[in-house]
């Protein structure tokens, strides 16, 4: 047993090294292996192509036994207490040089004892094309800055963040038995997928996971590697057992937010400008907040090609936002970034006393584990209102006014699956708007 005791600072360290030899089986004749344990973060071992029979070891005094069936006994003894001298010596030096201690650096040590050509040596495993996690972390530095989203764009920079966010969960779903693309099966990815559920995620975003912890299989296949083709199975996550509907503005509340006076508040004033040309455009945050310009007003319309998917869309532009233009002398509303956009939006609900109890989610922080994740209870309206309201507001509100072609033109939907995920009206709302058809077109006649 090694101790090196270093001082910095008035911190010391100790850096604690195990060397043991041991055999493997009784087998005859069975290799000499050697076990290197530093810490509690290495323990490894490499064969030393010494062979004995494994009768005529002495695990205990760590040597061949005294036997005349061995006869060139005392030199191999001579030759193993140097080998450990020397691995000894080698722990100081490589580790002071910034060395890996790890199991191939034992084997080149090993090698380099007995002077063996360094051809020999075993080419050391490339993990990323073995594991899973590992090919994550090596596609996140050397492909994702140049990988081609479109013609002309590359991976985002926040949506290479994304990918690591999934890599870590990823990580802590495996432990410490490591996913090997071979092992990628059906049963792998429905543990996933529990795995997932069990972490409270909600059923979207478990989607979202799957779908990129199968992106990386695609990657990984893109680099020749063979992998699993259950990969490319349908994965299916649990459904959320509430059901509720997310908040949307309808045209009532439009209107208070419009006509009430923040000018007492210029920042307040902004925000409610902002929030009501989302309200009246469907646009998303990162268009209506961050990329909409007056040039993109063409007489009564806004033509704008969208962040997120570069569509190009064309909306008529509302008397609302007209006047908004008006009001500030032909100018748009002061930019504000997303957090405080989100913030503010809130104030304004509650200032408005939307405080509806409803049931959603809101996303707390979790006292014991630290982690975030979405608590679903009843809540004030006002406290689940996010940015996202604006699209959501926008489709539920013209739902049924116009032909779903429009509607989905408009905001640069490619189905109505996509359309309809964005209508929150309530079954009750649904009846009371059929309701109000049949008293207009189907009067009692008496």
């Amino acid at each position: 047993m090694l101790w090196e005791e270093c001082s910095f600072d008035q911190i010391k360290t100790k850096i604690m090294a195990t060397l043991k030899y041991y055999i493997v089986g009784k087998k005859s004749p069975s290799e000499i292996r050697i076990r290197f344990i530093s810490g509690r973060s290495t323990d490894t071992g490499a064969g030393i192509n010494v062979f004995i029979d494994p009768k005529y070891w002495d695990q205990d005094n760590q040597k061949i036994r005294n036997v005349i069936a061995v006869p060139n006994r005392d030199k191999l003894n001579s030759k193993l207490s140097e080998l450990k001298i020397h691995l000894f010596n080698a722990v100081n030096e490589d580790f002071m040089e910034g060395e890996i201690l790890n199991k191939i650096w034992l084997e080149k040590s090993v090698a380099k004892f007995f002077n063996r050509p360094s051809n020999e040596l075993k080419k050391a495993p490339e993990l990323h094309k073995l594991y899973l996690t590992d090919f994550a972390t090596w596609w996140l530095k050397e492909k994702a800055p140049k990988f081609k989203v479109s013609a002309d764009k590359y991976m985002e920079e926040r949506t290479q963040s994304h990918y690591t966010i999934l890599n870590k969960l990823i990580q802590k779903f495996e432990g410490k038995d490591k996913i090997k693309f071979s092992s990628i099966d059906d049963t792998l990815l429905d543990n996933f997928s529990e795995f997932l559920t069990a972490e409270s995620y909600a059923e979207k975003t478990a989607r979202r996971m799957i779908g990129r912890f199968k992106f990386f299989c695609g990657r990984a296949e893109a680099e020749n590697i063979l992998i699993n083709q259950s990969y490319k199975n349908r994965v299916f996550v649990t459904k959320e057992n509430h059901d509720y509907k997310e908040p949307y503005f309808d045209e009532l509340e439009i209107n208070k937010i419009y006509n009430h006076d923040f000018s007492e508040n210029p920042t307040l004033d902004n925000v409610r400008d902002n929030l009501i040309i989302g309200l009246w455009t469907g646009l998303r945050i990162s268009d209506f907040l961050s990329k909409l310009k007056l040039d993109n007003f063409h007489d009564d319309f806004i033509e704008i090609q969208t962040e997120k998917t570069k569509t190009w869309v064309s909306i008529p532009v509302h008397w609302m936002i007209h006047d908004i233009l008006k009001k500030r002398n032909g100018a748009l509303p002061e930019k504000i970034c997303d957090p405080k956009f989100n913030k503010h939006i809130k104030t304004i609900a509650g200032i408005l006393k939307f405080d509806t109890q409803m049931m959603g989610g809101v996303a707390k922080v979790d006292p014991k584990t630290k982690v975030k994740r979405k608590v679903v209870s009843l809540y004030p309206k006002h406290e689940l209102i996010t940015s996202h309201i604006c699209r959501r507001s926008f489709a539920t509100n013209i739902y049924g006014t116009v032909s779903n072609s429009t509607l989905m033109a408009i905001c640069g939907w490619k189905s109505e699956e996509q359309m309809l995920d964005y209508i929150k009206k309530t079954n009750r709302e649904h009846a009371e708007s059929l309701k109000k058809v049949w008293d207009i077109n189907y009067k009692k006649v008496n």
